[in-house]
């Protein structure tokens, strides 16, 4: 029977193909209207796009296009592909952000350009003509240099700006993919473009970043999609940059396949795991402390710490970190902090919580 992470790997690459497949798409879609050469400007720079003749694309359409191939071309150079644990996934949803350093975020050079896909894509609201039910599928990391605003690999050290892709699927009100458009056989993506600020001295929020989408959309204020992507985005950055994240690639397992049965698709040279061993743990710990929280309110009659009771030992949540170090705390890593038992002398045996405790009245 298979296991449970072997599902997981299977599903993550099925999404990870797709996501592939789209980006490679927009490379051929250029080629065939004889503007292959547009995503190299994006990189090096040297064109104009107003200049580009729109008797086959509109200008939204080159551009979109030429964003979309020129990430691809830099992310094949390295080809690195995280697959997040779902569990993991849940987990970061609950760490709490604060003001963030900007060169925090050049510690995403460590893994250049990396894709980061859902094993089990999580519902999020995008927007199509406005807002509407979808799945967040993949984030993906590029660098930027400034004032050209030129793509980069976020290894390079020009890099001013990091560059995020999220990649989402939109789908029906009921939940239910979206059929394909005529003539295709995928269904198409939304991306949303985010930009996070690396040079020392840059200080920002994930409300800062929500408000920018804002602004490019013409509104001064962000909605709540907005703001629920720009966080999500941004956790999942911050993780990313520590040199303490449960990244691991996995050990090749099974027979090699046959010659003409390969896959057809090209898989990554660095297929990374994300949080598979600390996010199940995360979710252990925290299913277990909601446990302890209903036994004690059934105790209590649900009406929390009457007659002198209280619980007493309480699990704090857990949070992303920036911590400085070297010589005057000039480099900066992250930390994610585990959620943590305040007086654990209290825990009997078996790893329990007291009920409460007595206190006279005075």
């Amino acid at each position: 029977m298979v296991s449970k992470d072997v599902e997981l790997g299977r599903a993550t690459a099925v999404v990870a193909e797709l996501v592939v497949g789209e980006l490679t798409a927009a490379d051929r879609v250029l080629h065939k209207a004889g503007l292959g050469h547009l995503p190299d400007y994006a990189i090096n720079g040297g064109v104009v796009l107003s200049g580009i003749p729109q008797d086959v694309l509109n200008l939204y359409e080159v551009r979109q296009s030429a964003t979309l191939a020129a990430l691809w071309r830099l992310w094949a150079r390295g080809k690195n592909v995280a697959a997040m644990h779902p569990d993991m996934a849940a987990e970061l949803t609950t760490y709490r952000l604060g003001t963030l350093p900007g060169e925090l975020f050049r510690n995403l050079g460590r893994i250049p350009n990396i894709m980061v896909v859902f094993a089990e894509p999580p519902a999020m609201e995008v927007s199509v003509g406005g807002t509407g039910p979808g799945r967040l599928l993949a984030i993906l990391f590029c660098g930027r240099t400034d004032p050209d605003k030129l793509l980069c690999l976020t290894s390079d050290q020009r890099m001013d700006e990091v560059a995020l892709t999220v990649i989402c699927e939109p789908l029906a009100e009921d939940g239910t993919p979206l059929p394909p458009p005529p003539g295709g056989t995928t269904p198409v993506l939304e991306y949303c473009h985010l930009s996070i600020p690396a040079r020392a001295g840059d200080r920002f929020t994930a409300e800062d970043l929500a408000l920018r989408l804002a602004r490019k959309a013409g509104r001064t204020e962000p909605t709540a999609a907005e703001q629920a992507l720009a966080t999500r985005a941004l956790q999942v950055a911050v993780y990313l940059c520590s040199s303490k994240a449960d990244i691991v690639q996995p050990v090749p397992r099974g027979k090699a396949a046959k010659p003409g049965k390969q896959r057809r698709w090209n898989k990554p040279d660095t297929f990374l795991r994300l949080g598979w061993r600390l996010g199940p743990r995360l979710k252990a710990a925290r299913v277990r402390v909601q446990e302890m929280r209903r036994s004690a309110a059934q105790s209590t009659g649900g009406g929390g710490a009457a007659g002198g009771w209280r619980q007493y030992t309480h699990l704090r949540s857990g949070h992303l970190k920036t911590v400085w170090y070297g010589p005057g705390k000039t480099l900066s890593d992250s930390r994610l902090i585990e959620p943590y038992w305040v007086s654990e002398d209290l825990l009997d045996e078996d790893g329990h919580a007291p009920e409460g405790i007595i206190r006279p009245l005075r």
